[in-house]
């Protein structure tokens, strides 16, 4: 067992090595480790056609569901008709309609009927209330957490506006406001946007760095930009960059790190967040 001293721990994508990547199933298993320690997740999302941000890290169906074709190029409908080793595609909104708030507030009840619209429902048959029951245990697991970090994939096919557009709509008056979220990117356009958005700008967001040529600037460019983290590749930390971004009061998060001699090198260098693909090894 390792002493994490005051370094958090996250799974990535859940727990990608132990559990399928993105999925309920990964998020559960992530969830069985938080009473020895595990204090958050790392997940990603993608803009399918028709504006949903869909659970996913590739901005295609090849490696996860066999398919070539571009998640931006398929409508919702389209894509939730593959699955991923027998796991569904699940949404970002999913998320925030099957959180506890959801089920009882009035103001909430167009996402319950959204949530049914999505799985099939009209009628619920048992299986589909298995489902919707596991999609609100997995929201509320996501509540219990103290550190998510949501990534927003975007690359340069992307449409910004439509983009910002559903994260209004799915993070702003949504039962995901209330969990512990860090918005990250590699994109500074898209940071600049919601740094400037009159509503999505109060959601902490993240600078995502993989560049060594960037790193010496790292810390001007999130401030510029008003993150209040950094979420550096881990080869590129050594315990001077580290102390160089908490002078700017920026914490570092650490990604993707299953090394155990370079996890507890990064602890000792007093680095904020690990986020790592085998949690249970390390817990």
């Amino acid at each position: 067992m390792i002493n994490f001293k005051k370094t958090q721990l996250l799974g990535h994508r859940g727990a990608r090595v132990e559990a399928l990547e993105n999925t309920l199933f990964g998020f559960q298993h992530a969830k069985r480790l938080q009473a020895r320690g595990l204090a958050g997740v790392e997940l990603d999302v993608q803009l399918t056609a028709d504006g949903h941000l869909i659970v996913f890290h590739d901005d295609t169906l090849q490696r996860l569901c066999g398919l070539q074709a571009r998640i931006d190029q398929l409508s919702l409908r389209e894509i939730q008709r593959h699955t991923q080793s027998g796991h569904h595609i699940i949404t970002l909104d999913m998320l925030a309609q099957s959180l506890p708030l959801s089920m009882s507030a009035p103001a909430f009840k167009p996402q319950r009927q959204a949530l049914n619209s999505l799985l099939g429902v009209n009628t619920i048959s048992s299986d589909k209330a298995y489902e919707i029951t596991e999609l609100s245990s997995q929201a509320h697991t996501l509540s219990q957490f103290t550190h998510i970090e949501l990534e927003i994939k975007t690359h340069n096919r992307t449409d910004h506006t439509k983009l910002v557009q559903a994260l209004l709509r799915y993070l702003v008056n949504s039962p995901l406001s209330s969990l512990p979220l860090v918005l990250t990117s590699f994109d500074k356009t898209l940071l600049a946007q919601l740094q400037q958005h009159p509503q999505l700008s109060s959601i902490s967001r993240g600078l995502l760095v993989l560049e060594p040529s960037l790193i010496s600037s790292a810390p001007n460019t999130a401030l510029r930009l008003g993150c209040t983290q950094l979420g550096i590749h881990y080869p590129l930390l050594n315990k001077q960059i580290i102390a160089n971004c908490h002078r700017y009061q920026l914490p570092v998060s650490a990604w993707t790190v299953n090394d155990i001699s370079a996890i507890k090198q990064l602890i000792e260098w007093q680095v904020d967040v690990i986020i790592t693909d085998i949690p249970s090894q390390l817990l």
